[in-house]
């Protein structure tokens, strides 16, 4: 799900028709994180990686006396840390740096570095302590004389996964690399002329890569490998005609994925989706943009749920270079092509970033501004952040939250540096911590917990839906409204359910999504059951301070009406107590022993869905044994 670009200016964005749930406006904030890097010579690459929220690192190689040397720094929160020397000492020509990471915290960096003449594949992963291990070698040591295109990516286990170009006596070969913790890297390679190689990998480890290859003709190849299996072999995707060498490979988490090529048409080449299912079974071409237009640059994003986003750039009416974007959900079809910029300064590279809950982001370079351009909802037009000059190399990234980290190399002589900014598109996430399943008094507090990574929390607003024990719910209401703690006392009463939910705003005015529901049910007073000859008293301790009790054998309470899934009666124990049954319109739901001591809850139904009867209670012990009924709790 990462997303780099390296040394071009980009431009990419998608509109179509993602529903939303609890649409969030538009708020969005940029935070500029200025130079990341220290000033120094001109980096010759960068890279970064978002993880978890609102965290990344970045990566880039610079030019330092007797060679280069690679660095890295990491943000939290949106602060960037110190940069750190990858590399522990200059070596030869280090470049084509990738920076990758995962959820868990797993970091590392890949270069291409010169070693005696050759290019070599290098690695190093982040230790707790803020250093780097060393410098693995991630290709083969044998004669390669170019090592270009390089992509890489990280699973949730932390293995890294390696693909790249290699040309040696003018023959490119593809090949990859995975390099588990602790393990020794594995080099597979693939057949001759293959090039421009493309992967990107789920959580659970499965790799989905294209490539492209000129033998026996033009075709685009798809392979895949999983944790526990080698490549698959590789498979052409369906195209009638010529192919672009550029292809893009992108997976969602449940395995499923696509591919995006040029397939070259009188006008030019047109954006051609592939889906590749999670067993590696590849669909038929899906042709999203427009026939009688040429694109000159395609790029393809999948979001963790498998939404799915393309987008290109043309040159329109003879006027305007456009890009425009199509949207697909998770198993439907792209949508209308939508126009994302509305004008660039030349056909540009550009990269589509897409997240699950419909946060739209384009991040692009042109005329030398780093330019975030961005919308949270299909409806509304594209908002923008400028991250201010960036005349080099840059790159950006997607959380899986939504948020945007953009890094790019400012071009200043020796006083160049990486500058980092964060686009926080994301509202706070929200969460009810309590109270828990059952409460002991109709008045008690709600709890709940609202973060945000980047701006920080500005308001919570509360909601509930209500249900007493006979009846369904209600319509949800707001009972904290723009609330900047963190609890509150609730009043509800005798045998009502109650589910909350929280909302939270940032300080850059965007809306999270609801929390889910949490429900708590207040017991029905023993007094509400209705019975002959039973005695109803005061007791300290007991649910509202009263029982009802009875020795004699045969007698019974009653409740008709109650509409419930989950039942569970309150008691007390006694040395000599006695034994009752509890029926469900006339079905045994349980025969309970109260002999014993203290308080106790007796589960007595669990249904799938809520059932509406009468509940009967009755006492088939022996006389003179004491039974003790406290209350009903009636869940939802």
């Amino acid at each position: 799900m990462r997303k780099q670009l390296l040394g071009l200016t980009t431009a990419a964005l998608a509109v179509g028709t993602l529903s939303l749930t609890s649409s969030p406006a538009q708020g969005v904030g940029g935070i500029d994180g200025g130079n990341i890097s220290g000033s120094g010579d001109v980096p010759t690459s960068v890279d970064v990686a978002a993880f978890g929220s609102g965290d990344a690192i970045a990566a880039w190689s610079r030019p330092v006396v007797g060679g280069t040397r690679v660095y890295a720094a990491i943000a939290t929160d949106g602060v960037w840390g110190a940069p750190k020397a990858v590399t522990a000492t200059a070596v030869t020509d280090a470049h084509d740096v990738r920076a990758v990471a995962n959820d868990a915290g797993d970091l590392a960096v890949v270069w291409n570095q010169t070693i005696g003449g050759e290019h070599r594949v290098r690695g190093s992963r982040h230790l707790g302590n803020g250093s780097w291990d060393g410098s693995t070698p991630l290709s083969p040591a044998v004669d390669v004389e170019t090592v270009e295109w390089i992509d890489a990516d990280m699973d949730g286990a932390g293995r890294v996964h390696l693909a790249y170009e290699a040309e040696n006596d003018g023959a490119h070969r593809v090949s990859a690399t995975v390099w588990a913790k602790g393990g020794t890297p594995q080099f597979t390679t693939f057949g001759a002329h293959t090039f421009r190689p493309s992967l990107d990998v789920s959580p659970a480890g499965a790799v989905l890569m294209s490539y492209f290859t000129d033998d026996g003709g033009d075709e685009v190849m798809v392979t895949r490998r999983t944790a526990g299996a080698g490549w698959t072999s590789p498979k052409p995707v369906a195209w009638n005609g010529n192919l672009s060498e550029e292809t893009v490979a992108a997976i969602a988490d449940d395995g499923r994925g696509a591919v995006l090529v040029g397939g070259w048409e009188d006008a030019g080449a047109r954006a051609v989706v592939t889906r590749v299912d999670a067993a590696g079974g590849l669909g038929g071409a899906e042709l999203v943009s427009p026939g009688g237009v040429g694109t000159a640059f395609r790029d393809l994003a999948v979001s963790p749920n498998g939404t799915m986003q393309v987008t290109w750039t043309a040159f329109e009416n003879g006027t305007t270079y456009v890009i425009r974007a199509a949207v697909a959900k998770p198993g439907q079809d792209f949508g209308g092509a939508g126009l994302a910029d509305p004008g660039t300064v030349t056909n540009q590279r550009h990269l589509s970033l897409v997240s699950d809950r419909g946060a739209q982001v384009v991040v692009h370079d042109d005329a030398d501004r780093l330019t975030l351009r961005h919308r949270t909802n299909p409806v509304l037009g594209f908002g923008e952040y400028d991250a201010g000059t960036a005349d080099g190399p840059f790159a950006a990234a997607m959380d899986r939250e939504g948020n945007v980290v953009a890094t790019g190399v400012v071009e200043n002589g020796f006083s160049s540096y990486v500058e980092a900014d964060f686009l926080d598109i994301a509202g706070p996430a929200a969460q009810v911590t309590g109270p828990g399943a059952q409460v002991a008094t109709p008045s008690f507090p709600v709890s709940w917990s609202v973060t945000d990574s980047l701006s920080g929390v500005k308001s919570t607003d509360v909601m509930v839906r209500s249900a007493s024990w006979n009846s369904g719910f209600g319509p949800q209401q707001v009972i904290g409204d723009d609330v900047t703690s963190s609890s509150r006392q609730f009043a509800g009463a005798f045998g009502g359910t109650y589910c909350f939910q929280v909302q939270g705003t940032d300080k850059a005015d965007n809306l999270g999504f609801r929390s889910d529901e949490r429900c708590t049910t207040v017991p029905l007073d023993d007094t509400a059951l209705a019975g002959k000859k039973w005695k109803r008293v005061a007791k300290a301790g007991a649910f509202n301070g009263t029982a009802t009790t009875t020795k004699r054998k045969g007698r019974n309470l009653v409740l008709p009406g109650v509409q419930a899934r989950h039942l569970t009666l309150l008691v007390t124990k006694a040395k000599k107590g006695g034994k009752i049954k509890v029926t469900w319109n006339g079905t045994l739901l349980k025969k309970v022993g109260l002999k014993g001591t203290g308080q106790a809850t007796i589960a007595l139904a669990d249904f799938s869905n809520v059932q509406t009867g009468t509940l009967k209670i009755k006492v088939i012990g022996k006389n003179g044994r004491k039974v003790t009924i406290d209350g009903l709790v009636v869940g939802k």
